[in-house]
């Protein structure tokens, strides 16, 4: 299998995932630099042009050959740019007992009252 690569643009859409809908230029916009380097560098088949490597400060030593994929250099892109990731395991086992909790009482006669 051969994987087809995408050169986005300002104008190109994303096409999969939470932001499918959105142009590349409305996400640098709506300021999701992150959900962009992170397509760049985790997904073999998106590349991007020139001028949004250079507005993502992804160049010199951070560029990668495309189709391929390096996650040791986007943990190395956000830690020496600023960037800081969020843990989503920070829960870790209790992750689950924050889910399925219940509503207090309180909370069900606030909405039996019609409140929110």
């Amino acid at each position: 299998m051969i994987p087809t690569l995408r050169t986005l643009t300002k104008k190109s859409k994303l096409g999969f995932g939470r932001y499918k809908d959105l142009t590349v230029q409305r996400m640098i916009d709506l300021r999701l630099n992150l959900q962009l380097i992170s397509a760049y560098y985790k997904l073999t088949s998106i590349n991007y042009n020139q001028e949004i490597l250079d507005e993502l400060k992804i160049v010199g030593e951070y560029v990668i050959d495309k189709p391929s994929s390096d996650r040791d250099m986007y943990y190395k892109f956000l830690k020496e740019n600023g960037y800081k990731r969020k843990d989503r395991t920070r829960l870790g086992p209790n992750k689950m007992k924050f889910e399925t909790r219940g509503f207090s009482g309180a909370q069900l006669q606030r909405f039996n009252h019609g409140h929110s």
